[in-house]
């Protein structure tokens, strides 16, 4: 990492290029650069979704998220709850360890039928979290110091060596190492995002950030609907029980096309969690089939190829990337993504400086000060201590039970496009040659759905019209008939 006065610090990374073929073979990296790569199986969805500026280019999640930013606030149940989707906290970042009580979301109810304001807008530090983190100060954030790694140019990470450099010449085919050219990329804040999105959408994303190569428009991928999202045929009845979520289908009469499906706010509920869940549960729940891109390749060498190279403490969160309390609904529970247990602990400080100071700076609760030749107290509360705990910022009254909803679940219903669109359902002039029908979901139906939503922008069509006809639409759209 280099770092000069008034500019942004960046990561240097050397790469390996066989000009002939003009694609970079692996790159070799500190551990900076793989503990970013291993970083971003830690981000939720909506978070990818706002770093990349509602351009992540996979399938239907910028539609959720612009979905989410469209509707108004009285249609959640709090409103935090918008917050919460649109800016979900990584369960994974430091600054996000874990408050009378406290919400990481400001704006959130409180028991007493306030809302939380200053207590919302920081947490209190958990010191025993911070000093596991510093135990081993040469260490990186995932993974162990004093190594060098090998990255792919699909994101396959190991620790460096001979053996392994002499494997990859073989594997491409390399005559004369000598001929490759060596390069240094400078990875600042913004070029780091600009790999991201290509890791999501290409098996090349290094060539891809080497050569500039323009990242595919969303357009390029409206209609793939790749043989993967059509489920086999199954014997097991269990597997098939209904689901709560059932819908009203608008759709054309040769079963071309969904056009929108009438929903409640349980169904939407269920759509809308996934910008909560963290990237590595949806490669752990999907693998391959859930991108275009090579985020397995990445998850799979944390116990493959770069087994022995994290922190032992480190190994299970991304392996298992878990949520922020409070933050799971219907798409975590069906996705079996866990989450953190909600906060609760002591602090060494009264409630009064509490409210007056927040946590930054409570040393003035024990402080003293000279006053007419002798110290006394700032504060002169007898009890120091002061039990927190952690709220439900999605419930209007302080509630603190997992997995409530974001959106309020009454008589009002929504629209849901093909491509995930969700707008408020309202009354449009009749449409010609349309068939309106019931359809209550199974699980494994809805399960192809959440990962519809991440490949495709035909989400509906793909799961919900019969699946011979999908892919005879499939194969005339690529001219395969």
């Amino acid at each position: 990492m280099s770092m000069s006065t008034g500019v942004e610090p960046t990561i240097d990374v050397k790469v390996f290029v066989d000009k002939e073929r003009a694609k970079v073979l692996f790159a070799e990296s500190g551990k900076e650069f793989v503990d970013v790569l291993f970083g971003f199986l830690t981000l939720p969805l909506g978070t990818v979704v706002r770093l990349l500026g509602g351009q992540s280019h996979v399938g239907c999640l910028d539609e959720l998220y612009s979905s989410v930013e469209g509707l108004s606030t009285d249609l959640f149940r709090t409103e935090p709850c918008k917050a919460m989707l649109l800016k979900p906290i990584n369960s994974a970042a430091k600054q996000c360890c874990h408050v009378t009580a406290f919400s990481s979301v400001p704006g959130a109810g409180c028991r007493c039928g306030k809302v939380m304001a200053k207590l919302a807008a920081e947490r209190p530090e958990n010191r025993g979290n911070a000093a596991a983190g510093g135990a081993h100060s040469e260490d990186g954030v995932f993974v162990k110091g004093g190594m060098k790694f090998v990255v792919t140019d699909d994101l396959k990470v190991a620790p460096a060596s001979t053996s392994l450099m002499l494997t990859l010449l073989d594997e491409f085919q390399v005559p004369d190492p000598s001929s490759l050219e060596q390069r240094i990329l400078r990875f600042s804040s913004d070029k780091i995002i600009d790999l991201l999105r290509r890791s999501l959408t290409s098996q090349n994303p290094l060539t891809g950030h080497y050569l500039d190569v323009a990242v595919a428009p969303d357009g390029s991928v409206v209609d793939m609907l790749p043989e993967y999202l059509y489920p086999e045929e199954q014997d097991n009845e269990a597997e098939h029980s209904l689901v709560n979520a059932s819908l009203r289908v608008l759709q054309t009469k040769n079963n071309s096309k969904v056009l929108y499906a009438e929903v409640g706010g349980d169904f939407v509920d269920l759509l809308f969690g996934l910008l909560t869940i963290p990237l590595g549960s949806i490669v752990k729940r999907y693998g391959k089939s859930a991108s275009k891109g090579c985020f397995d390749n990445l998850y799979t060498s944390i116990d493959g190829s770069a087994q022995g190279c994290l922190r032992p403490e480190c190994q299970n969160l991304l392996l298992s990337p878990v949520l922020t309390p409070f933050f799971g609904c219907g798409a975590s529970t069906m996705l079996q993504a866990q989450e953190l247990a909600p906060d609760n602990q002591e602090i060494n400080a009264c409630l009064k400086c509490i409210k007056d100071r927040g946590f930054a700076n409570l040393v003035t609760c024990h402080g003293k000060f000279w006053y007419k030749k002798s110290y006394r107290q700032y504060c002169n509360v007898s009890v120091k201590t002061t039990s927190l705990c952690e709220l439900d910022a999605k419930s209007p009254k302080g509630g603190s039970d997992n997995g409530g909803a974001y959106v309020k679940h009454g008589p009002q219903k929504f629209i849901v496009t093909d491509d995930l669109h969700v707008l408020p359902l309202s009354l449009a002039s009749t449409l010609q040659d349309l068939v309106e029908k019931e359809v209550a979901l199974t699980k494994p139906q809805v399960m192809e759905l959440l990962k519809a939503a991440l490949v495709t922008r035909r989400a509906l069509s793909t799961v919900l019209l019969p699946a011979k006809i999908n892919k005879k639409l499939h194969y005339h759209s690529f001219g395969l008939y």
